[in-house]
């Protein structure tokens, strides 16, 4: 091999070297500015709402750098604030058909909380991925099936998606076991009835009518 070749492969390589130095640099910095969505799902009496104020009491967040948001619909405890059964609450905007969270986005915005999305219209994913996009980390909490045992809302395509997946359980009403499923006590068929104890209670797959019936057939 003459000089030259030598001198030209030696070139070749190192700017191979460097490409592929430059584009993993590249992709550490795209990667970086994506954010992570995790969600909290389970049955009602799960923990979920809990597990939301916990998160963001660790986060080290300050007041302008994170937004909370939950559904008009619910209004159990209280109008702006995420509450959980045991009392604590944490203030919150209230998402309802004209809500627009880019409005509330600011260049410190890192977080968004969401309590209760399986009530969050489902076309809100597409801002969900916006937000990721845009280097915000996202944290849901909410039932990922209904009474019926079906995928609720916007909580199962948040679920599907999801960087990291918590699912909790309650106590079964019926046999004190772990809980995954929500049943409903009353008659009423409508499928949203906001309420609690007083409309449902956690029960297991053994003692959920419903899955029980599933499993036989």
């Amino acid at each position: 091999m003459g000089r030259l070749q030598i001198v030209f492969s030696f070139f070749f390589i190192n700017s191979l070297i460097g490409i592929q130095f430059f584009y993993s640099i590249l992709s550490d910095i795209i990667m970086s500015k994506i954010g992570q969505l995790k969600v909290y799902y389970g049955c009602m009496f799960s923990g979920k709402t809990s597990a939301l104020i916990e998160y963001l009491s660790h986060s080290g967040l300050k007041p302008n750098e994170f937004i909370v948001i939950k559904p008009d619909i619910d209004i159990r405890y209280s109008k702006n604030s995420i509450v959980t059964h045991d009392g604590k609450s944490h203030e919150c905007l209230i998402y309802h058909s004209e809500f627009d969270v880019f409005e509330h986005v600011t260049a410190y915005t890192k977080l968004l909380i969401i309590d209760e999305a399986q009530f969050i219209n489902k076309v809100f994913i597409s801002d969900v991925k916006r937000l990721l996009a845009k280097g915000i980390d996202v944290v849901a909490a909410g039932l990922d099936t209904d009474y019926l045992i079906r995928p609720f809302g916007l909580m199962a395509g948040l679920v599907e998606i999801a960087n990291e997946k918590n699912q909790l359980k309650a106590k079964c009403a019926t046999c004190g076991g772990d809980a995954e499923f929500t049943y409903r006590k009353t008659e009423n068929k409508v499928l949203i009835l906001v309420g609690q104890s007083e409309h449902y209670e956690a029960r297991c797959s053994n003692c959920h009518p419903l899955v029980n019936k599933a499993s036989v057939v």
